[in-house]
């Protein structure tokens, strides 16, 4: 193969990354015209239609703003502090609860192509004759170079017996894994230092 056509090759591979890399950012821009971005932190994330903020409905989360259907508030975190649950992230949401905070259950499973770690709690103070929301689940993953935090607050005992019911929460929970975007994220960057480190590399750049 002449130099030249190496080159063209190597020239056209470059055009085609670049657009691959962008996909994102045009899906979310043409997403726009009829969902919402939150922003937080450094990252943001799509909101479907039928769903709303909590300024919108004049709701308080653990974030300034947050996503919410009214019933349930999604609150997300970025720089998480490990990538997985255990005692940190758990001491992390222990001090969110004023009430307590009681285990329920650990999972582990895949979403979108990501590990997720996951942790169903109960905040006893919230378990009354009048107050029946008192379950919640936290979700913990990494996502082009920083860790990501989801909590889903709160929930009745019923709600979360229902299978159905903990699926919708799952299902939304991957819309915004999909949408999710660290805006300090460089993949070309990111690939050679995790090339120059040995480490694994996230091909799945969408």
């Amino acid at each position: 193969m002449l130099l030249r056509e190496k080159i063209a090759y190597i020239i056209l591979l470059l055009v085609l990354l670049t657009v691959v890399v962008n996909l994102s950012s045009i899906n979310n821009f043409l997403a726009f015209q009829t969902d919402k971005t939150l922003e937080f932190d450094h990252s943001i994330y799509v909101v479907p239609h039928h769903w709303n903020t909590t300024d919108e409905l004049n709701i308080s989360g653990k974030t300034p703003l947050a996503m919410t259907n009214g019933y349930i508030v999604f609150d997300a975190w970025d720089d998480w502090p490990e990538d997985h649950i255990t005692s940190i992230s758990e001491a992390k949401f222990r001090a969110m609860e004023d009430g307590g905070y009681k285990v329920l259950k650990n999972e582990n499973e895949t979403q979108s192509g990501v590990k997720v770690s996951k942790q169903y709690f109960s905040n006893p103070s919230l378990d009354t004759d009048k107050i029946w929301k008192h379950v919640g689940v936290n979700y913990v993953f990494p996502k082009q170079d920083t860790n990501y935090a989801i909590q889903v607050h709160y929930f009745t005992t019923h709600d979360y017996h229902n299978k159905s019911y903990v699926k919708e929460i799952d299902d939304r929970i991957e819309d915004m894994m999909a949408t999710m975007e660290n805006k300090n994220y460089n993949w070309y960057i990111s690939t050679f230092n995790k090339l120059m480190n040995n480490e694994t590399v996230e091909w799945d750049i969408l």
